[in-house]
């Protein structure tokens, strides 16, 4: 920023989107990303299934909590918002180590607080610990302050990068980019949650021979009865080459290509063979399975 006056006037300006939470175990932050739809932090809502908001102008305000995802600590909370504007989001380039950025939080006093700091680190797609997958990893240089957890991340022009949150590391906060909260929020609202594509197998990478060849692939060790896997005649053993003719030499590229009511192509490594089996895709019922 060139005139370091202004940066009051961007932390005044992203001040007025954001929102102070309140359940009964917990507070926290949020910023309204669109007309009436707040962006917050999961683990400050918990099992909550509405909040006490507190508006930047000082009056309250009851909002529903219309989904949480755990895997990427991000919630939706619906109200009606009014005349507050909202936040805007950065369109430049991805941000860089260095970069200055602040975040803005409100206490549920109502008091604005705000903290500053620096891009730490940068990299790209990643996933968290509870299997979330996030387009860009933004790591802060610190950690946060109580009550900023789910609170905008900013430029210095005061444009919002992403969600401040502390849950998947002790000591450095990251921020969830604005393309992952888009995705996020669009199945939160439609769904209550994110739909996470499920075939009922187990499976570790390995490399296996495929008609002579040796291709990286997925071998199966167990499967769900009565799930799709076991339904389409997959076995305790095989290899999963291919899904939907791509790839899959890992975990996290089987997932990519599991849509939830999606019939898929399955090339598997049988006796040294491909075999080609069909799947339909259903809803993750829990975090165990593929």
């Amino acid at each position: 920023m060139n005139n370091s006056s202004q940066l009051p006037d961007a932390v005044e300006r992203l001040g007025a989107s954001v929102i102070g939470l309140s359940t009964r175990r917990h507070g926290g932050s949020g910023v309204l990303w669109r007309d009436g739809v707040v962006v917050a932090s999961a683990s400050s809502l918990w099992r909550a299934s509405t909040v006490s908001l507190v508006l930047p102008d000082g009056e309250q305000a009851q909002g529903e909590v219309r989904g949480v995802d755990a895997a990427t600590d991000l919630a939706a909370v619906t109200f009606t918002s009014g005349a507050m504007p909202v936040a805007e989001r950065a369109a430049a380039a991805p941000p860089r180590v260095g970069d200055f950025v602040f975040a803005v939080g409100r206490e549920q006093s109502g008091l604005m607080q705000a903290s500053f700091g620096h891009v730490g680190s940068v990299a790209g797609e990643w996933r968290t610990w509870r299997g979330g997958r996030v387009d860009r990893l933004i790591r802060l240089d610190g950690g946060l302050y109580p009550g900023l957890d789910g609170a905008p991340v900013a430029d210095a022009s005061g444009q919002v990068l992403g969600i401040a949150t502390s849950a998947f590391s002790r000591h450095r906060a990251v921020v969830l980019p604005v393309a992952t909260v888009e995705r996020v929020l669009e199945q939160l609202l439609t769904h209550g949650h994110v739909r996470q594509g499920y075939i009922g197998i187990a499976a570790q990478p390995v490399r296996v021979a495929l008609d002579g060849a040796s291709v990286d692939g997925l071998l199966v060790s167990s499967v769900a009865d009565d799930g799709p896997a076991a339904k389409a005649g997959l076995q305790v053993a095989d290899v999963i080459v291919k899904v939907g003719g791509q790839p899959v030499g890992s975990l996290e590229a089987l997932r990519e290509l599991l849509q939830v009511g999606a019939q898929v192509r399955v090339l598997v490594a049988r006796g040294g063979h491909g075999h080609e089996l069909s799947i339909e895709v259903a809803q993750r019922p829990d975090r165990h399975c593929h």
